[in-house]
């Protein structure tokens, strides 16, 4: 008996020793070799190649205040759980150069401490959700900032991680917040750490959007890029640069934005404009075209209540065509609309001011989940058009942005008139179904000039022309107010791109346009994050309510019993083992 308990004792020892070295060979290997196992079926911890190379590529350390601490109901707490989790993520191939702390801004019992720190968030950016949150005893309402801010030496920017959208569902909301995430991440980590700062620039000269009606947009893009405004006037050296060689006296072109957006223009574009806008295509420069073909204003409506839409000839038409895209010269209406405010009376001396919903003005929703548009809040159009595609082989096309089914095409010249909101639309009318309003093109475009030009001109050295493009992309916007932000014409001060004065909403038109540019500059496959998709597995509340004190029993008896069941057995067992 002592014998077997010495041997008994011996292998107990051996083993272990042996399951120590084990472990000290596997973490010893795992110094050297890092690896993270995913094990959910959409694969929701694991990392793009593009993001795991951001994170490893920090120099130094970025340093992340989550404003996602505090009592939250559950859905606010697994967007906090899910930021937490995909920080370390990040953290875990950042070599050490990824910090967060997650703040609760509403800690402070002092409210006047809590309205600065509110003041003060406000200030960097970031924008409060007013939380309404139905339970059994009614409904509270509590102000939450679900938002981030990144610091890297010296900079700082902030990231909203909740997502509006309207008419979402606050589930799917919060769901496609947190989809959203690796890129959020990614892309604050991307900006704050990139030195190579890409060019855009406004295009002038054509009566575009001025400087103040995109002013909004242009501040945005200048925490990103460096932002311009460029009148061609003819200028063959405009958007592009020649270089001369030393070597072979040839010409080198080279393209001096990467970007340029055209934002609502007026007057009709000269041809030798178009031919540097074209040439700048062909030699790798992206375009923003935001145009209007048919003329019609608001302002018009302020001295009358009827005004007229009428086509306007910018000379574009050939050279989008080229490209792959006809604007059409109508009027896009649709129910699903911004409304406006209307006098219908007066009170006293007052007049008296309901809110109508105003056709032309519709809600643009995402066309498809691209990167561009997934996840998107509405936009908000005004006096919109629809876009047709043309087969041009090699080109790639994609809606963007699409109206609701409950839309109605008007060719122009038409009719426009603010009695139209005293009336009930007839549905019958609205029938054209989704109208596209926006497209991403991406290919190798043909030039608008190939066939046309002189020998004289095509083989000139200083100017290099080119028939073909490299592999280019281009997005097409067939409203140009979506860039427009709005300004108060008495004080000269300019509104948030997006934001209604009317209704205090702010719509998705500003994270559009970044995402244009973002997609436009970007090389990296950056975007390509967005499209990520999570599946949402919720628990059903009906049956949480009516089951939930069967739920909570077997929740603290089962474990219980089995406890005992297995404490039972196990007694049981070494009886029989000893009374042997």
């Amino acid at each position: 008996m002592v014998e077997k308990k010495a041997v008994n004792r011996k292998k107990d020892l051996t083993f272990l020793v042996v399951g120590l070295i084990i472990v000290l060979l596997v973490n010893y290997i795992g110094s050297f070799a890092f690896e993270r196992f995913d094990l959910t079926s959409e694969k929701r911890f694991t990392l793009s190649e593009t993001s795991k190379d951001l994170a490893s590529n920090i120099d130094d350390v970025i340093y992340v205040k989550v404003y996602l601490e505090g009592d939250f109901p559950a859905g606010y707490k697994r967007l906090r759980d899910e930021t937490k989790e995909m920080l370390d993520e990040f953290r875990a191939y950042s070599n050490g150069n990824l910090e967060y702390e997650f703040i609760n801004p509403s800690e402070s019992a002092d409210q006047k401490i809590r309205d600065e720190i509110y003041k003060q968030l406000y200030k960097q950016g970031l924008r409060p959700t007013d939380l309404s949150e139905k339970s059994n005893d009614g409904f509270s309402n509590k102000i939450i900032w679900p938002g981030a801010v990144f610091l890297y030496k010296g900079k700082e920017l902030p990231v909203q991680l909740l997502k509006s959208q309207i008419g979402a569902q606050p589930e799917a909301m919060l769901n496609n917040s947190i989809e959203s995430l690796e890129y959020e991440i990614a892309n604050a980590i991307n900006n704050l750490t990139t030195k190579k700062v890409s060019k855009v620039a406004f295009v002038d000269g054509h009566g575009e959007l001025t400087k103040l009606e995109t002013a909004s947009l242009a501040e945005s893009l200048s925490e990103f890029y460096v932002v311009d405004r460029i009148n061609i006037d003819g200028n063959l050296n405009s958007l592009t640069e020649r270089v001369m060689a030393d070597s072979t006296k040839a010409y080198t072109v080279r393209i001096k934005y990467d970007a340029i957006i055209i934002a609502k223009p007026t007057y009709k574009f000269p041809e030798k404009d178009k031919f540097i806008i074209d040439q700048y295509i062909m030699y790798g420069g992206r375009v923003v075209w935001l145009i209007d073909p048919v003329f019609a204003s608001m302002d018009s409506l302020q001295t009358a209540n009827i005004t007229m839409a009428i086509p306007m000839d910018l000379n574009l038409d050939d050279q989008l065509f080229t490209y792959g895209v006809r604007i059409n010269t109508n009027i896009v209406q649709d129910i699903q609309s911004a409304p406006i405010p209307i006098i219908t009376g007066m009170v006293g001396n007052q007049p008296k001011t309901e809110m109508f919903p105003w056709f032309f003005f519709p809600l643009l929703t995402p066309a498809n989940s691209h990167p561009i548009v997934n996840n998107l809040n509405a936009l908000k159009g005004e006096f919109v058009s629809n876009i047709d595609t043309i087969a041009k082989k090699g080109i790639r096309k994609t809606g963007l942005l699409k109206t609701s089914q409950y839309s109605k095409v008007s060719s122009a010249p038409t009719r426009i008139g603010l009695d139209m909101v005293r009336f009930e639309p007839d549905q019958t009318q609205f029938n054209a179904g989704h109208q596209v309003i926006a497209v991403l093109l991406e290919g190798k475009f043909e030039s608008v000039y190939k066939n046309r030009m002189t020998p004289q001109i095509r083989d000139a050295n200083e100017i290099n022309f080119k028939e073909e493009s490299v592999e280019n992309k281009m997005i097409v916007i067939a409203d140009g107010d979506v860039a427009k932000n709005g300004v108060n014409k008495r004080t000269g001060e300019y509104l948030a791109l997006g934001f209604d004065r009317y209704t205090r909403q702010e719509f998705g038109n500003k994270d559009f346009m970044l995402n244009v540019v973002g997609y436009l500059c970007d090389d990296s496959g950056l975007m390509s994050v967005r499209s990520k998709k999570l599946k949402i597995r919720l628990l059903d509340k009906t049956v949480l309510k009516n089951d939930k004190f069967d739920w909570q029993l077997i929740n603290t008896i089962l474990p219980i019993g089995l406890i005992l069941l297995f404490g039972l057995a196990h007694y049981f067992d070494r009886k029989k083992k000893f009374t042997k």
